[in-house]
């Protein structure tokens, strides 16, 4: 019986039957068609979102798409690279915008993400060690992550009024200044964004860094105390090095979000938009929908060309911090 069972399946080389295995191929092809279909919703969704809409704007960004062409934008005049062209001359009025706002979004980027970083390391190291109420002040610090960008960017709206602020009111009761100075309009405009910015962002790197030091094994810094390191000497030979690929997930998902910063920028400088307050976003989104002819097509060149500088940065970034022995 036994054998007569064998003869009719066969086997293979590797002694499976080969009955059983074309069960086990089915339910895998199964298994796997399953699968597809409960992703497709997301692949759809993907498609509908995000890169239909990239493709229909690469196909602008080569085309003059403004306020008089847009209703027939399929048949829009074909311009080739021109609007990617003007973006970097400084012979124009609007290569001249976008070099500023490049600047701008460059030092923003620089200091909201390094400064971010520092605060966020010195306090997940803080945190990280025993006191009584650590539980209850990790939760506390997440309070300006969590507050909405609408409230906390208008609080510090008013924190930096010329003349109802906080800020000038105590800069002017200890005598450091003999006037209010204005810090929404003109050069202190940016750096007021980059204060509240950085406030609104540094308890993400926090929480972030405070997970990566509870997963360094305490084994690394008991040795080093037995060769006689001190404090410092681990915090350089393990705590930093351990927080280097961290540090390259924090940096890639804070220049993200810093490349396309346009919320703090309306709500705190409102509808001024001047040299000094241009970032890469809202020279966008001003180009794009506000006043004059509306420069749909240049709006879109400036949109695949911050993406492409972000892909360039990210790219420099995984080189220098790639893993090493």
């Amino acid at each position: 019986m036994l054998g007569s069972s064998s003869a009719r399946l066969g086997t293979k080389p590797g002694g499976r039957p080969v009955g059983e295995a074309g069960a086990v191929s089915r339910w895998s092809k199964r298994q796997h068609r399953t699968a597809y279909w409960m992703i497709l919703p997301a692949v759809v969704a993907m498609m509908l979102v995000h890169y239909i809409p990239m493709m229909w704007g690469f196909y602008i960004s080569l085309h003059d798409v403004n306020l008089f062409t847009m209703a027939d934008w399929m048949h829009a005049p074909f311009v080739g690279l021109r609007n990617f062209v003007d973006a970097f001359n400084p012979s124009t009025t609007t290569g001249a915008r976008a070099l500023r706002a490049l600047l701008n979004i460059t030092l923003y980027s620089a200091v909201t993400v390094s400064a971010g970083y520092l605060i966020g390391l010195a306090v997940a190291l803080l945190l990280n060690q025993q006191f009584w109420g650590r539980t209850f002040v990790r939760g506390l610090i997440l309070l300006p992550y969590i507050t909405p960008d609408s409230v906390a960017y208008k609080v510090w709206t008013f924190i930096f009024q010329s003349r109802i602020g906080i800020l000038n009111r105590y800069l002017l009761q200890w005598g450091l200044v003999t006037e209010p100075p204005i810090w929404l309009i003109g050069p202190p405009a940016l750096w007021a964004v980059v204060v509240a910015s950085v406030w609104k962002g540094w308890p993400f790197s926090a929480l972030i860094l405070l997970a990566a030091l509870q997963k360094i094994p305490q084994e690394l810094y008991e040795a080093a105390r037995v060769d006689g390191a001190g404090e410092w000497r681990m915090f350089w030979g393990i705590t930093v090095w351990r927080l280097l690929p961290i540090l390259l997930v924090l940096m890639v998902v804070r220049f993200g979000s810093a490349m396309a910063v346009i919320t703090e920028y309306i709500i705190m400088g409102g509808y001024d938009r001047t040299k000094n307050t241009y970032t890469w976003t809202v020279y966008m989104y001003d180009t794009a929908f506000n006043g004059g002819v509306q420069f749909r097509g240049y709006a879109a060149a400036i949109g695949w060309l911050g993406a492409i500088l972000m892909l360039i940065v990210v790219g420099i970034m995984f080189y220098v911090f790639r893993p090493r022995d």
